[in-house]
């Protein structure tokens, strides 16, 4: 592991040892675990934020690290709807989800 030395304010040094001491671990350990959930957060955020701008759902699930399912559900979450017209989102299922499946691609192909 590398170092990383951060300046916080006081209240926040203190609730990050209030947090810990609830949890019995100590200050490295929880801040390395806020920062790993915010970084997973971000991730999110951003493929998100490129699917709106144009980007396939299957390359924003490739960007976040999240399953399609993960990110349909925090889509889903935040009030997002679909912003490609259902060919190429069925072209996308078809791909990820129909690889070995001929029952599958046949259901994804009817889809209107």
């Amino acid at each position: 592991m590398t170092n990383l030395s951060v300046r916080m304010k006081k209240e926040t040094l203190d609730e990050l040892d209030r947090i810990a001491e609830l949890l019995g671990i100590d200050r490295a350990t929880i801040v390395r675990k806020i920062i790993d959930t915010g970084i997973e957060q971000q991730k999110i955020d951003v493929a998100i934020d490129l699917y709106q701008k144009g980007d396939t759902l299957e390359r924003a699930a490739n960007i976040s690290g999240a399953s399609l399912w993960d990110l349909f559900d925090e889509m889903k979450n935040r009030g997002i709807t679909s912003k490609f017209d259902i060919d190429q989102e069925k072209g996308t299922y078809l791909r990820v989800f129909g690889k070995n499946n001929e029952d599958l691609k046949k259901k994804i192909r009817d889809l209107q």
